[in-house]
């Protein structure tokens, strides 16, 4: 029996409260990056030239939130990042799940990396298990450096 997906979110964090209860910030399904150079120098006041961090050009490294049901003791899962328009993994994880209870609701977090998009285009996270897709959460990324992205007109993905 394969478990039932009931949640995948991508956040910028995923918090866990003292009762349990999980705490999810920042969900996002667009990821905007920049291939230009993070930093630039500008003239201060006094004329000095002084480097500046540009921000919002780097989304860090997020978290998956992963909540399934029907899990039997020793369920092997997979977590993987995909480039939907080249169609290559990126990279994933695996792990089994320890489960004595199977009704019961199991709640992953995932701390990933930074997200390795080189491109603009379409991605995915993907849950499987016994090598079939129980859920995926797409993700569209867009590069800032190229016109008509949308961010000029005030589109505010991560």
């Amino acid at each position: 029996m394969k478990p039932v997906l009931q949640a995948l979110v991508l956040a910028d964090r995923v918090y866990q409260d003292v009762t349990g209860k999980k705490i999810i910030a920042g969900t996002f399904n667009t990821y905007w990056f920049s291939t230009k150079p993070q930093v630039r120098e500008i003239a201060g006041p006094d004329g000095k030239k002084q480097r500046q961090i540009i921000g919002g050009t780097h989304a860090g490294s997020p978290f998956a939130y992963i909540s399934l049901t029907d899990v039997c003791d020793g369920t092997k899962l997979e977590l993987q990042f995909v480039d939907l328009t080249r169609n290559r993994t990126l990279f994933g994880t695996a792990g089994i799940i320890n489960n004595p209870q199977r009704l019961s609701a199991i709640e992953l977090i995932f701390a990933l990396p930074v997200l390795p998009i080189q491109h603009s285009g379409m991605y995915a996270i993907e849950v499987i298990c016994e090598g079939e897709i129980l859920g995926s959460y797409r993700i569209t990324a867009k590069n800032l450096d190229e016109k008509g992205t949308g961010a000029e007109n005030g589109d505010s993905g991560t």
